[in-house]
């Protein structure tokens, strides 16, 4: 999924603000430098599994790991 563009998706100041406060991390800045917002790993270390979860990625900066502990791996 590194073909697709590496921006995250916008939101307004005051949440951007309230996300890095509880990560400690700039959703902003990890997303466009391929890092989890969550755990500060390399996103790209394992591959996204579908555009969906690129989206994801974009939207809460969680790589695909984290996604799949936040939001459990479906049996698709």
């Amino acid at each position: 999924m590194t073909n697709m563009e590496n921006k995250a998706t916008y939101k307004s100041p005051q949440i951007d603000a309230l996300l890095t406060a509880l990560t400690g991390r700039d959703r902003t800045a990890c997303v466009e430098s391929l890092t989890c917002a969550t755990c500060g790993g390399d996103a790209q270390k394992v591959a996204f599994r579908d555009p969906l979860s690129w989206k994801e990625f974009q939207i809460s900066g969680m790589c695909q790991e984290c996604q799949d502990e936040v939001f459990g791996v479906s049996e698709e």
